[in-house]
């Protein structure tokens, strides 16, 4: 209650703000308080912002009591009854009041329920000025009329006059703005300043730019006034006054057009003008300036210019017709032309003068001829014709349409219409023109140009003669639809198929002469047909029976096309289907689809899975194959399907493999067709079977263990056991699942255990899966289950869950009031009674300002714990003053275990504040009316702020606002209560709105108030004036008054009062010309004077509509009015000419009417009142004349051909559709014409093309033809008929072979005709009236056909074809067999042409005949082609059924050539009867390891004695049988093979060789006929794969050519020797010592193959063997010129140096002298290895004496001079050795570029040419002359090493001269590391592990 006193006091005080009361007597002892500061004399400025404060009041009290601040008497500011701060709380106005006084009050609070004292001072707040204000126009609207020759500079508007209330702010300024509607009129007009200040502003507005009312006669433009800050807008309005100063401008077109046969006084145009200012304007007169040839007269007053005198266009210097004349308009002063320059105006008329049509359509000539073949497609154009038409005359009259007089039809004219000219085209309409047809061999067609568009229709027309050639357009014709031949699929090539000949009409090439016989389609290449006899024979073919030849297999059936072309192939030709089926012969054995088979089957398996089928495949679709085990079948286990293929086991129980000594069984298996057959093999591999699976002793295992169990402590002991032995019973034990990583197994023993730490509380059971694995393949498994139970353990401490926890309780509460309860648990233990609670320090608090609590322990006496529940109870009353928030430490003990365990937590406990008081808003707002009242203007943008409504709670804070419910216009911040527009508001929509501010306080519970806000909404101007229509549409009577009303307008304004009130004006052109109400919108006339329909049809007025608003915001619009002048008759129709005098043929079409002449009068008026109705007054005698009312065009109503030959018609021309007041006539004169109208009708030829058959020995001089009859309808000289003969579209009366008579018509003819020469003549008949004005021709084909006589004999063609015949028969054919056909030509025709063929010689035995009628070659026995291979038989045409030579016929026939005999050379054709065989059974060769891929290796060769393709073979490596080193076992055949094989026989690596080092390879090659049957031959080739240092090199003295020769020979006498095998690698040109080329020797290159082994001969047995023969050989050497046997490659050794051993050496030296150092430098000397060549230096003298030494001994010289050949080499082999490697190295040439072919050979060839270091090499490098290594004798571990055992690094020199003639004998002793090179190399080791040679012993 007392806080509400000062609220009362306060609201009294503002009721009566200058009474100052004090209503409470301060209490006794009691001072009353007082200000020390009160806010008097405050200075303010106006735009302190609302809500900002502005002032701090402070007072005192004796007392110390608490103050509250207070305001009375003002609504403008608020202040904080506890602060005393003063804030703004409504905007301040200084235009207002510049004075604020209220009182500002202090009251204190006294305690004890004694009165408060209050204190209240007055204080007067001054209130500064702000530029807050716009400046306001004064004196508005500006309105103004200004002349539009007001000067430039003078001041259009004086008194502009704007105003600020406010006393602060720049200096005014008013400036121009455009206007959106109203552009650019600030650019014509200066706002000039007078007098400015702040607070005024005088000006005026000057005009810049000058005035031109004919261009715009309105201006409006926004004056803005500003002061800095704010501005202000006004409307300008200045109308422009019209002047006259514009000269007239004319109007309407300036362009006529006029006939040049227009009459004298014919209107062409109406020139109009008028006067350039609009306001008042004056009238014109007219006058013409130019007027070429005087044709023209212009009417001053009206403008009409018309012609003067008759018009002639071709007198004009344009042909275009178009003049140019000068009008000029000049107006009227006081009634008379004035001359001022602005008076007057001048324009030049464009006057076109159309041409009459005068001028018929003109060809370029009268007669054209062509010629074409008969077979030209529909639509060719005739050729050369250049045809031009042209009419000189323009527009319509020179349209004229094309079309054709040809009652054949057969062709068409284009175009058929043009303007002009134009180039013109005839085109064949009929393309079936046939030259075989004597009427069809010529055509004379007329051609007619006639215009289209003109009366009358003017013509002319020209001859066209088309002459048919003959063309090839009959095709060859065959006497059967499809044909059908078969021949044996094997037959060879020649062999006849058939014989198929066709017939054609056409005579020449074009007929039978000129055929050519094609075949074609999928196949047809295995055919060949003689394209002239048509004889089909099987093409070459290199296999026959065999794709791509012909083959049953393949391709049993052709479906072909034969054609026959006629014209030499390049004709017509006709297509036939051609069957030819071929006959099948077992020609093709089976084939497996794979010729290895390989299958594993399990011990015991009672079947193959899956099941084991082999397959064959024979391409003879008749054979049968049946299969076979012929094979490898061991103790009978399987058997075969001898229909599938299908293998199976026989013994039910399975496989037994008891006895068998192997664990894979090879089976051949073999297919049979009854002729041929093939094996394949098949490998079947038993292997044993892993069948016991392990089986655990028990199914399932239980263990328990310790929570706190060890890693590593053992659990429980598995045990699986499997009854297979060996590996399948290995047993590895495994988890499969369960263990959680937790345990594990051991995989050997099956110990289970624990692997990680164990937690009772996470898992407690184990359900393990563990299993048991054996080794057998595949593993079986065995599975078992092992379930561990871990045992729980006390160990683990208590814990709150969670760690923190939270709770409220009321500050109401009363003790003892349990609001919570702890939350604890423990792993260990499963009931809650083993734990109790507890509080412990710290406690903690936090009051309500969120400040620790530190000044009191009040609170921790708060709250307490029950230790058994947990439970959380108020202990005493709570005091949210004291602490707000309080955090206690809690603790739970376990009881129950054996050691303290315990857990700590905290709960934080809220003590919840009691809210007592709801928020309340400041006044006017009350609880009883909470309302508040404000205004907004309308149309704000949004977010404008309309208040803010701040309210207060006593006990808490306000948490936030809100507008409830949401409001569509308005948004509150929800923080500082401050409301804005959400979207603008409309006051026509809405005048008022309300909304609802609900404020809410932060205590518990919440609390609100609310306050309702009525916004009232100001009205604005701020809606524009709409019209009903964009644009309105009028009409108004020419002849209208003043005031006649035209249209009412209407716009509406939305705007409310003043601002919707609508005002109309007019503005623009014929504003003066109409009014409109001010109010009302409605539109009369004022000047009727512009309303002329003739000059002025329709106008446009611009009405505009106004608010009534003031005019700084007052809102216009406007829109166009269309105003269409009414007519009025009030104008005659004009016939411009008086007369028309015209001329028409008497054949004038009636039906349909021909259009004669168009009568034609002009009304001004539009409409009915224009519409001129025609009629004939008088002249139509007979009714001879129809005259169309509406078009003016006269035609003829009847015949004209026996009417009157004149005519004088009077026509009446009506206005108002032949009803008006007004009208007009003219007179028309028709003279009529007599016509030509028939020509000329053929009676005798009566067919347009005519044909008349003449015998030719009657063709003599002056023989009648026939007599030409023709008759035509017209009389008189119109039907008086002539004949002509047309040539060269010329009438003529005789060609150079007939004449005929001009009166009779009879056709004679004036030569002795010959068929022979010509067998027809093609003529053109012409029969031609004399009619005038035209005379009119009719043309007639005539053919002239001479009828033949025999005189001419067979011939047959002379070509290469048929000079001679050549035809091919196969033998051992069958009797009757078809050969061929010869074809002969007789000239005559008819009986005369009948031809008849004999054979006359060559036949003496009698092996042919021929068919007499057609000239089919039939054979008469079966031929052998090696008795005979070829006949040569004569033929003889003629037209005798019987014909027998005489012997002078005979005798010369090889002599001359007679025509009529055909030469016919026939052909024996072989057939396929050899089978091919290879030169060798065995084949021989060698192959270097580090070969590359494609390289050669060796030649098979097979032949085959048959001819040609039947001898043609292919070759297939049909197995790659491998044998591994050592091994006489094949170990399989590769696939793929690592060789192909060539067509021409050559083997080439297909595969790296690498891989098969020291191995060896047998080659199944089979050669294969092309040919059918494709019979085969087999060889093999036997290869080894060898190193380079594997090789011997026989070194010859004769090239490489010689000793290929003999080559053969020099193998022999080596095997025979060696007792071995001797394959030659390859031969090489040889290459000396000092490494020049030798082209006159050779090296050849051999291999020595062991007999038992199969494996190459080590070098070293291989030349002491040869040594051992020498006696023997030495002969041989001679006789082969053998210079030397050596080994092929040699090569050096260098051990490394050691440094560590130089190091010993060098440390020995310092250490020891004398004898110990002499010592130990020779032992190591011992170990060093020096340079070959430097101990060959110290031997040479003892090696030179011992080779002298033994010259004296018996043995052979040769064998001498090789010892000291071989010295040199070895001489040079050392000293290349010991040379510095370095840039002078000879390169090494790269094996891929060298060929291993014997017959091709290497440029280079030097076993010493370079020697490189061992490190060097790599496979890449290796070839026959690469770096030399130790290949030999070197170890490597790569996979291309060759021997075994050597040293490491020792070079192949080691080999020396390996092929020395002397052998030492071996020792014993030596280093034992050596024994396996001496196993291998027979060579003597030395003690330095070097191999000791002949050299050095010597």
């Amino acid at each position: 209650a007392t806080s509400s006193r000062p609220r009362a006091l306060a609201a009294r005080l503002t009721r009566a703000p200058c009474v100052c009361v004090c209503l409470a007597a301060p209490a006794a002892g009691n001072r009353p308080p007082s200000f020390s500061k009160d806010m008097d004399q405050l200075v303010l400025s106006e735009a302190a912002a609302v809500g900002s404060v502005v002032f701090q009041l402070e007072g005192s009290d004796p007392e110390n009591s608490t103050l509250r601040f207070g305001l009375a008497g003002t609504d403008r500011f608020e202040v904080d009854a506890a602060t005393g701060e003063v804030r703004v709380a409504r905007p301040l106005d200084r235009e207002q009041n510049d004075t604020l006084r209220f009182f500002v009050t202090l009251e204190d609070e006294v305690e004890g329920g004694g009165h408060n004292n209050l204190v209240q001072v007055p204080v007067t707040v001054i209130v500064l000025d702000e530029n807050d204000n716009p400046p306001v126009f004064r004196g508005t609207p500006y309105e103004v009329t200004v002349p539009e020759d007001t000067p430039v500079g003078s001041t259009v508007y004086p008194n502009l006059l704007a105003e600020d209330l406010d006393q602060v702010g720049e200096t005014l300024e008013v400036s121009c703005s455009d206007l959106q509607q109203f552009p650019g009129a600030c650019s014509r007009f200066e706002v000039v300043a007078l007098n400015a200040s702040e607070r005024a502003f005088h000006g005026a507005i000057v005009l810049r730019q000058p005035l031109d009312y004919a261009a715009r006669q309105f201006y409006q433009m926004s004056l803005v006034a500003t002061d800095g800050n704010h501005e202000s807008r006004t409307p300008f309005e200045l109308r422009v006054e019209d002047v006259q100063n514009t000269p007239p401008v004319f109007i309407g077109s300036l362009a006529g057009v006029v006939h040049e046969d227009a009459p004298i006084g014919t209107l062409i145009m109406t020139v109009q003008a008028r006067d350039g200012d609009r306001g008042k304007p004056r009238k014109i007169t007219y006058q013409l300036v130019t007027n070429p040839l005087n044709y023209f007269l212009l009417d001053p007053e009206t403008g009409e210019l018309r012609t003067a005198k008759p018009l002639d266009k071709e007198a004009l210097p344009d042909s275009t017709g178009v003049l140019t004349i000068s009008v000029r308009a000049r107006e009227l002063v006081n009634g008379s032309a004035a001359g001022d320059p602005l008076t007057e105006a001048t324009t030049d008329l464009t006057i076109t003068i159309k041409d009459v049509n005068d001028e018929a359509p003109r060809f370029n000539r009268r007669e054209y001829s062509t010629s074409i073949s008969e077979n030209v497609p529909q639509g060719t154009p005739l050729p050369h014709l250049d045809m031009l038409v042209s009419d000189p005359d323009v527009g319509i009259n020179s349209a004229f349409t094309l079309r054709l007089e040809d009652i054949s039809k057969a062709f068409q004219v284009e175009p058929e219409s043009a303007t002009g000219s134009t180039s013109v085209s005839i085109r064949v309409a009929n393309g079936s023109l046939d030259y075989e047809n004597p009427n069809q061999r010529k055509f004379i067609v007329l051609v007619i140009a006639e215009e289209s568009q003109t009366n009358p229709r003017l013509s002319s027309t020209a001859t066209v003669t088309v002459t048919i050639t003959d063309a090839n357009d009959n095709a060859p014709q065959f006497d059967r639809d499809a044909y059908t031949a078969s021949i044996i699929e094997t037959a060879s090539p020649n062999t006849v198929v058939t014989t198929i000949t066709a017939k054609d009409r056409d005579s020449g090439h074009f007929g039978e002469n000129g055929i050519i016989y094609s075949l074609f389609g999928e196949g047809a290449e295995n055919f060949t047909v003689n394209n002239k006899t048509g004889v089909i024979t099987v093409a070459e073919c290199p296999s026959p029976g065999a794709s791509p030849c012909l083959d049953f297999e393949t391709r049993p059936v052709y479906y072909l096309s034969y054609k026959a072309t006629d014209d030499d192939g390049k004709g017509l030709s006709s297509n036939v289907p051609l069957k030819i089926t071929l006959l099948d012969s077992n020609d093709n054995k089976p084939q497996f689809l794979s010729n290895h088979y390989r299958v594993v089957i399990d011990e015991g398996a009672t079947r193959f899975e899956p099941q084991l089928q082999v397959q064959a495949r024979d391409l003879d679709k008749t054979s049968q194959i049946v299969f076979s085990i012929v094979d490898g079948n061991v103790n009978n286990m399987f058997s075969i399907d001898p229909h599938s293929g299908e293998l199976t086991i026989n013994n039910l129980k399975g496989v037994d493999m008891t006895n068998v000594s192997k664990d894979d069984i090879m089976l051949t298996i073999q297919a049979n067709d009854g002729k041929f057959s093939s094996t394949a093999t098949v490998q079947i591999v038993v292997r044993d079977v892993n069948n016991n699976a392990p089986a655990f002793v028990r199914d399932n295992y239980v263990a328990f263990v310790q929570e706190d169990a060890s890693v590593g402590t053992s659990v429980e002991q598995t045990m699986a056991i499997d009854a297979d032995s060996g590996i399948n019973a290995e047993i590895k034990y495994r988890i499969q699942k369960g263990a959680y990583d937790d345990f594990s197994v051991d995989e050997t023993t099956g110990l289970i255990q624990v692997s990680n730490k164990l937690d009772f509380d996470k898992r407690s059971q184990y359900s393990i899966e563990l299993i048991a694995i054996d080794g057998g393949t595949p593993s079986l498994t065995g599975t078992t289950t092992v379930s561990i139970t871990v045992l729980n353990s006390n160990d683990k401490d208590p814990v709150f869950d969670p760690p923190t926890q939270r709770a409220e309780v009321s500050e109401d509460a009363s003790p003892n009031t349990v609001f919570y309860t702890l939350k604890a648990k423990d792993p260990d233990v499963n009931s809650s009674d083993a734990l109790n609670f507890a509080l412990a320090e710290p406690i903690t608090a936090v009051d309500k300002n969120g400040k620790q609590v530190t000044d009191s322990d009040e609170f921790k006496s708060f709250f307490a714990v029950d230790r058994a529940t947990g439970e959380v109870s108020v202990a005493r009353e709570l005091q949210r003053d004291v602490a707000a928030i309080v955090r206690l430490t809690v603790l739970v003990t376990d009881i129950t275990a054996p050691t303290t365990q315990q857990g700590k937590g905290i709960l934080v406990i809220t003590i919840i504040d009691v809210n007592d008081f709801a928020p309340t808003f400041p006044r006017p707002w009350t609880p009883e009316d909470p309302h508040y009242t404000v205004e907004l203007l309308e149309e704000q943008p949004v977010g404008t702020v309309v208040g803010t409504f701040v309210a207060h709670d006593e006990d808490s804070k306000i948490a936030n606002y809100a507008i409830e419910p949401e409001s569509e216009f308005f948004e509150i911040n929800n923080l500082t209560g401050t409301v804005r527009t959400k979207k603008p508001a409309d006051y026509e929509t809405m005048k008022s709105l309300n909304f609802t501010v609900v404020a809410y306080d932060s205590g518990e519970p919440q609390k609100s108030a609310s306050a309702d806000v009525t916004v009232n909404i100001i009205n604005i101007n701020d809606m524009d004036p709409v019209f009903t229509q964009s644009q309105y549409e009028a009409s108004v009577s020419e002849n209208s008054l003043p005031g006649t009303r035209v249209i009412t307008v209407k716009a509406i304004d939305q705007d409310e009062g003043v601002f919707g009130v609508v005002t109309y004006t007019l503005v623009g052109e014929h504003s003066h010309d109409f009014s409109i109400g001010h109010d009302s919108g409605e539109v009369v006339v004022s000047n009727p004077n512009i309303l002329d329909r003739e000059n002025l049809p329709e106008l446009t007025l611009e009405v505009m509509a106004s608010d009534s608003a003031p005019p700084d915001s007052r809102r216009s619009v406007a829109v166009p009015i269309h105003i269409r002048v009414i007519d009025e008759n009030d104008n005659p129709p004009k016939f411009y000419r008086r007369a028309l005098d015209i001329q028409i043929d008497e054949n004038l079409s009636v039906a349909p009417p021909a259009p004669i002449t168009q009568v034609r009068a002009e009304d001004a008026d539009e409409g009915d009142n224009g519409a001129v109705s025609y009629r004939i007054l008088q002249g139509n005698e007979n009714g001879a004349f129809f005259l169309d009312p509406v078009t003016g065009i006269l035609y003829p109503a009847t015949s004209l051909e026996h009417q009157p030959r004149d005519f004088n018609l009077i026509i009446e021309g009506r206005d108002g559709r032949g009803k008006g007041p007004h009208s007009d006539t003219i007179t028309v004169n028709i003279h009529i014409l007599d016509v030509n109208q028939h020509p000329p009708v053929f009676v005798m030829p009566l067919l347009a093309n005519a044909t008349i058959e003449v015998p030719e020995n009657a063709g003599l001089p002056n023989y009648l033809v026939m007599t030409v009859k023709a008759t035509d309808e017209d009389g008189g000289e119109n039907g008086h008929v002539s004949y002509h003969l047309k040539v060269n579209n010329m009438n003529k009366q005789e060609t150079d072979e007939f004449g005929i008579n001009a009166d009779t018509g009879e056709l004679r003819t004036k030569i002795i005709l010959d068929r022979e020469i010509r067998a027809n003549y093609s003529l053109v008949l012409v029969a031609r009236d004399h009619g005038k004005p035209t005379p009119y021709e009719t043309l007639r084909f005539l053919t002239v056909l001479l009828v033949d006589a025999d005189d001419n004999q067979p011939e047959f063609p002379m070509d290469d074809s048929t000079m001679p015949y050549q035809f091919r028969v196969a033998e051992n054919g069958p009797v009757n067999m078809f050969i061929g056909r010869v074809s002969a030509i007789d000239l005559d025709e008819g009986s005369h042409a009948t031809v008849y063929y004999h054979i006359i010689a060559g036949n003496e035995e009698g092996g042919f005949y021929v068919d007499k009628t057609n000239g089919s070659i039939f054979t008469n026995a079966s031929f052998d082609r090696e008795q005979r291979d070829e006949y040569n038989i004569f033929i003889k045409a003629c037209n005798k059924p019987e014909y027998f030579p005489t012997p002078e016929e005979i005798s010369v026939l090889n002599e001359e050539r007679d025509p009529s005999i055909a030469q016919v050379r026939i052909s024996i054709l072989d057939e396929n009867d050899n089978p091919p065989h290879f030169h060798r059974p065995n084949y021989y060769a060698g192959v270097n390891a580090m070969t590359n891929i494609n390289e050669f290796v060796v030649k098979v060769l097979a032949e085959d004695s048959d001819f040609g393709a039947n001898g043609s073979l292919s070759y297939f490596i049909i197995a790659s049988n491998l044998y591994k080193f050592g091994s006489n076992r094949s170990s399989g055949s590769i696939i793929p093979s690592p060789f192909n094989v060539t067509e021409d026989g050559r083997i080439v690596t297909a595969n790296y060789m690498a891989e098969y080092n020291q191995e060896r390879f047998v080659l199944e090659v089979r050669a294969k006929e092309k040919a059918a049957p494709e019979r085969e031959a087999v060889t093999h080739v036997h290869i080894w794969i060898y190193e380079p240092q594997q090789l011997i090199r026989v070194i010859l003295a004769q090239t490489p050519e010689e000793v290929n020769m003999e080559q053969e020979e020099i193998v022999a006498e080596l095997s025979n020797v060696t007792q071995s095998l001797v394959v030659v690698d390859d031969i090489r040109y040889h290459v000396d010592s000092s490494g020049r080329i030798k082209r006159d020797w050779c090296d050849m290159y051999i291999h020595v193959v062991d007999g038992p082994t199969q494996t190459i001969a080590a070098i070293s047995d291989v030349l002491k063997i040869i040594d051992t023969k020498y006696d023997y050989l030495k002969n041989y050497y001679a006789g082969f010129s053998i210079q030397n046997v050596v080994p092929a490659f040699v090569g050096t050794h260098e051990e490394e140096f050691d440094t560590a051993l130089a190091a010993l050496i060098a440390l020995l030296i310092v250490l020891f002298v004398g004898c110990v150092t002499f010592v130990v430098v020779c032992c190591c000397l011992r170990h060093w290895v020096l340079p070959a060549p430097s101990e060959l230096k110290k031997k040479e003298a003892l090696i030179k004496k011992e080779i002298i030494d033994d010259l004296n001994t018996t043995e052979n010289p040769l064998w001498i001079e090789q010892k000291l050949k071989l010295y040199e080499e070895q001489e040079l082999t050392m000293q290349v050795f010991s040379e510095p490697e370095g840039p002078g190295m000879a390169a090494i040439p790269n094996p891929s570029q060298e060929r291993r072919d014997s017959a091709d050979f290497s440029q280079v060839d030097n076993t010493y040419a370079t020697i490189q270091h061992p490190a060097r090499r790599s496979s890449d490098d290796m070839g026959d002359y690469a770096t030399l290594s130790g290949n030999g004798l070197h170890h490597n571990s790569s996979a291309h090493s060759s021997l075994r055992g050597t040293p490491r690094d020792m070079y192949v020199a080691t080999l020396g001269f390996q092929g020395s003639t002397f052998q030492v004998p071996e020792q014993t002793q030596g280093n034992s590391g050596l024994d396996a090179l001496r196993s291998r190399s027979a060579l003597t080791i030395n003690k330095d592990g070097q191999p000791e040679f002949v050299a050095e012993l010597i």
